[in-house]
């Protein structure tokens, strides 16, 4: 039930990560010509642009959360991993893994709500584009909610491990180990 689970869910999270990757690399290299077109301006031409520094803080907070939910499911992000190394059952490692996506879990859900709140308030406009900040805002709260499924399928395939990893209990066997 559990692999059926986790597959399901990467059947939703594989293809919105990789769209994600996709759109942010995209934007990424928008936000490269814009920067390179303010130096030119700015020291080339002596007229620098207004709007290319909120043009490129906007697609680096989008480039930002479109990219999460890959590096999430890939294990990219950044981690301590002194504590999982130096647990030898794997089964006691995966235990541990389900708590820590738990806690991300919930850290996610307060994201998503705080950052809804925040939506909610934002009808303000950007200084030098004509667009409203609540295209800024609804950032957060939509791809970390895309990130939460991400960290629901961590949390299944962990359990998943946890509850039939054989080759865990025949090591424990061998080397005296017993739960």
């Amino acid at each position: 039930m559990l692999a059926s689970m986790e597959k399901g869910l990467n059947a939703i999270n594989a293809p919105l990560a990789r769209l994600g990757s996709w759109i942010g690399g995209g934007m990424l290299v928008v936000m490269t010509v814009v920067v390179l077109l303010q130096v030119v301006f700015r020291y080339g031409l002596v007229m620098p642009l207004s709007w290319t520094d909120e043009l490129s803080r906007f697609l680096m907070i989008y480039m930002t959360y479109l990219c999460l939910p890959l590096i999430y499911l890939q294990d990219r992000n950044i981690a301590m991993t002194f504590l999982g190394d130096f647990l030898k059952p794997r089964r006691v490692r995966h235990l541990m893994m389900v708590v820590i996506h738990l806690l991300a879990i919930v850290t996610f859900l307060m994201w998503i709500k705080f950052g809804y709140d925040f939506f909610l308030r934002g009808s303000s406009r950007a200084d030098s584009l004509p667009i409203s900040m609540r295209v800024i805002y609804i950032a957060p709260p939509l791809m970390m909610a895309i990130t939460l499924l991400s960290a629901l399928q961590k949390v299944v395939s962990e359990l998943r491990l946890f509850l039939h990893d054989e080759t865990d209990e025949q090591n424990d066997s061998q080397s005296g180990w017993t739960n």
